[in-house]
């Protein structure tokens, strides 16, 4: 237990920065709000740095394409959409995305492990590449307000946690614990969302 308080005690003030924006934004994203993605914008800013130093390098392309998807987010978040306030709606998962999206993520964690493995350093290349590649999934899906964001981030965030685990990132560890149970949260408000409105409509909803 003391080594334990030792290791938070020992928390840089940037991982802490980026572990309490993370937290915030992703309770504000389940919310529906828009300040949700400048918060991220900092969450993604502090981890660039803490990935590297971590030798995470696909962690670090990560969070530097979440910087640019949030900026698509707020954007796309704050546009004129479907309702009288202008709020954009959470949908299902399109078919059509999800076959998409299954490909992308395939692909892109075979290219990214491979080229990880080859030219770099990187801790367990594979793994962080498939951890990164169902992040960029679940970001993309989050800025269409896609119920299946939340599935993805409960793969991505799983793989994550262990990788942070064994490099002795305490609180980032606690951070994707937080992540995984917002993230079952978000799926259950999401979800019931688009339940109730498809209900008034004698639509029965799909899970994702």
């Amino acid at each position: 237990m003391e080594a334990l308080w030792a290791q938070i005690l020992a928390t840089s003030g940037l991982e802490w920065l980026g572990t309490l924006t993370g937290i915030v934004g992703v309770y504000l994203s389940i919310k529906e709000k828009v300040a949700a993605w400048p918060l991220f914008i900092i969450c993604y800013s502090s981890y660039v740095f803490l990935s590297f130093e971590a030798g995470l390098l696909a962690a670090v392309f990560m969070n530097l394409v979440f910087i640019v998807l949030s900026a698509y987010g707020w954007w796309r978040w704050t546009r004129k959409a479907e309702t009288d306030t202008g709020a954009r709606l959470v949908t299902r998962t399109p078919r059509f995305d999800w076959c998409v999206a299954c490909a992308f993520w395939a692909i892109a964690a075979v290219a990214i492990g491979y080229l990880l493995s080859r030219y770099t350093e990187a801790y367990r290349p594979y793994l962080d590449a498939f951890a990164t590649s169902g992040a960029f999934v679940a970001q993309w899906m989050l800025g269409r307000k896609q119920i299946g964001t939340w599935l993805c981030w409960l793969i991505s965030d799983t793989v994550f946690i262990g990788l942070w685990f064994v490099q002795g990132y305490l609180l980032t560890l606690v951070l994707y614990a937080v992540f995984i149970v917002l993230a079952v949260i978000g799926w259950r408000e999401w979800h019931r969302t688009v339940a109730q409105r498809d209900a008034g409509k004698g639509i029965q909803s799909p899970i994702i």
